[in-house]
This record gives structure tokens, C-alpha cells and sequence, in this order.
């Protein structure tokens, strides 16, 4: 009987110990994902920082004299340059919107390629598809499917509007997009 008792006694410790070590670990992870969630917001705070300082366009100080919008109504400019560093348009992001108006100096059309193959077709109407799908899914909201619009007289491009963009890594990939499909128009009419 004593052997029993002693297995007993001695499987209860080794038991408690576990249940230690395991509360442990748990505490362990817990911290860690903690950890995770302040680093991600970390580097939200950068991307925010980067597209701010990395693509901002001065403000000109006489419009700095005027009255400003609260800061969460004001509009973030930034300049869409060609790889020679001729401006092609301004782009003017807010929470939920991007809107890129091309230089009137330049002939921009609907029909000069990339702009329906690689902009619209490739790139807008495949995010779209991809949110409608989350949408289908219950994932997301049907108000948080991307849209998009382009403003034309004529064939020629005055904006492309962009609507539930969604977050950093996607306004980066928009406007990474932009800047592509119109520096390749640009360089189309250069010839």
C-alpha cells in the first residue's frame, strides 16, 4: 500500500508542477502577444510617417496663413512624380478616400495604355472584387467595398476617385500603381 500511496503523492507534485509550468507559458504568451500588438502599431505609425514625410507636397505659406480644417478633416497632399521626377499629378488622401487629379499640362486619356488594363482592370477591379468577396462572406461590411470613378471631358483623365480604400499597405499599393500606370502614359505621350 505504501508504494501506491507514495506513486499517488508523487504523480500529484509532478501534476502541480505542470500546472505551473503551464501558467507560466500562458502568462508567457499573453506578454507577447501584447508585445505584438503595440509592434504592429509601431509600424502603422511609421507607414503613416513614411507616406507623410516620404510623398508630402510643401504647402505653400500663404496657405498656411489661411484657416485650416480640424486635422482630421484636413487632406494629406502628396506629389505623383515620373522616374525623372517630372510631377504628373497631386494625390489627396484622407481616411477613407484618395483622389488623384493628373497636371492639366499633360493629355492623360482613358484610352492610353496602362490605364484600363493595368489600373483599372488589374489593379482597382481586382481590390474591388476581393472586398466584395470578404463582403459575401460576412468578413467585412458591404460599406467597406473599395469603388472607385474616373472623372473625364472627353477621353481625357481629370481624377480618379477612390473610395474605402482601406488601410496603409493598400494606399501604398494604390499609389505605387498610380505612379507606374502614369509615368508609362507619360512617357507613351514623351514619344
Amino acid at each position: 500500500m505504501g508504494i501506491i500511496r507514495g506513486d499517488v503523492l508523487g504523480s500529484e507534485e509532478e501534476t502541480r508542477k505542470l500546472l505551473r509550468i503551464r501558467e507560466n507559458v500562458e502568462g508567457r504568451i499573453g506578454r507577447l502577444e501584447e508585445e505584438i500588438g503595440d509592434l504592429r502599431k509601431a509600424i502603422a505609425e511609421i507607414d503613416r510617417a513614411i507616406v507623410r514625410q516620404g510623398f508630402r507636397q510643401p504647402i505653400p505659406q500663404s496657405a498656411r496663413a489661411q484657416p485650416t480644417l480640424d486635422e482630421e478633416e484636413r487632406d494629406e497632399r502628396i506629389s505623383i512624380k515620373s522616374k525623372d521626377g517630372t510631377t504628373l499629378g497631386i494625390l489627396k488622401v484622407d481616411e477613407t478616400e484618395i483622389v488623384f487629379e493628373p497636371l492639366d499640362s499633360y493629355d492623360f486619356t482613358t484610352t492610353l495604355p496602362p490605364f484600363q488594363s493595368f489600373l483599372i482592370d488589374r489593379v482597382l477591379s481586382n481590390m474591388r472584387a476581393t472586398d466584395e468577396g470578404k463582403a459575401a462572406r460576412g468578413e467585412s461590411s458591404a460599406d467597406d467595398v473599395l469603388s472607385f470613378q474616373v472623372s473625364t471631358e472627353g477621353e481625357r483623365i481629370t481624377g480618379v476617385i477612390i473610395r474605402n480604400y482601406g488601410g496603409e499597405r493598400r494606399l501604398r499599393e494604390i499609389q505605387s500603381s498610380l505612379r507606374w500606370a502614369f509615368d508609362k502614359m507619360h512617357e507613351k505621350l514623351q514619344r
